[in-house]
């Protein structure tokens, strides 16, 4: 089967440039299995994508090197975007990168991951490198684990350190998003003493949906109650769960006929209500200019 064809439009930021969406994903569950010995986690976990994105824009330039125009979080070479473009530019080509964030940070959506694979996607086809997406997923692998779904681009159950990708279509059309505005460290989270680390292997179907947890939930719930607090709010929409180690909850196809329920939501978080795909916007014609 040949590989997707990315999403590349004409820039509106960078003229003469192009853009391509940086999809979010949730995890519709998280199972920690075991600790390798260079302290990376093995885990277990079903990855969604929803339709809020980044955008990620870029322009070829004179000047040789990756310059990024726009740096939302001020991580200047530390961006996981401009590690992407320097690891298929090899230095041969000058780059200007814009990035539009859109997708809070910090807060277990994947945002950073997603704006790099979306580099890796995006160079790969306006360079002519021809990279297949089996190589991408080692290259984006070195940038970090969540970066090879993003790669792979479809929804699945993911094994080893996240790299481990096998197409599943998870159920569920729409979602609603809240985020309480804390930012949790994935670092402190997955270095916890009191972190579960030893659930059983078990290769989960969409039809198991329901005996599934996230094994970070209740260490996070515990260190930051402003979470614990927004998944009670999350019940008047049906059952809430957190996505990878939060700070962001979520219903899948939330019934929200209490209106005054959403408008309070709406008043102390961040809210979003979108839809999710077992395809992502970075491989579809859904994504929206």
């Amino acid at each position: 089967m040949a590989d997707p064809s990315p999403v590349i439009l004409p820039s509106e930021r960078l003229e003469g440039g192009w853009k391509a969406p940086a999809p979010a994903k949730i995890n519709r569950f998280l199972h920690i299995t075991g600790r390798r010995d260079d302290g990376y986690h093995l885990i277990e976990t079903g990855f969604q994508f929803v339709d809020l994105c980044d955008w990620i824009h870029v322009r070829a330039s004179k000047e040789p090197g990756i310059r990024i125009l726009d740096d939302p979080l001020h991580l200047g070479s530390k961006n996981l975007v401009v590690r992407a473009a320097e690891s298929l530019s090899q230095g041969t080509h000058g780059l200007e990168i814009w990035i539009d964030k859109i997708i809070p940070s910090g807060g277990g959506l994947g945002g950073g991951s997603s704006d790099a694979a979306t580099t890796l996607v995006m160079l790969n086809r306006l360079w002519e490198l021809h990279h297949p997406t089996h190589a991408l997923m080692e290259l984006a692998l070195g940038l970090g684990a969540d970066v090879p779904v993003f790669v792979f681009g479809h929804s699945c159950f993911a094994s080893g350190i996240g790299e481990q990708c096998e197409s599943e279509d998870w159920p569920g059309h729409t979602i609603l998003l809240a985020n309480p505005g804390v930012s949790v460290s994935t670092e402190a989270i997955f270095t916890h003493p009191k972190l579960t680390r030893d659930t059983p292997s078990c290769r989960i179907r969409a039809s198991q949906l329901d005996t599934t947890s996230n094994d970070c939930e209740t260490l996070v719930r515990m260190l930051h109650p402003e979470v614990d607090q927004l998944l009670e709010q999350l019940t008047a929409f049906g059952m809430p769960r957190m996505t990878g180690t939060g700070s962001t909850c979520f219903v899948v196809d939330p019934v929200l006929q209490d209106a005054k329920a959403l408008s309070e939501l709406r008043q102390r978080h961040w809210v979003s209500q979108g839809l999710l795909s077992n395809r992502s916007m970075l491989y579809t014609h859904r994504a929206n200019a």
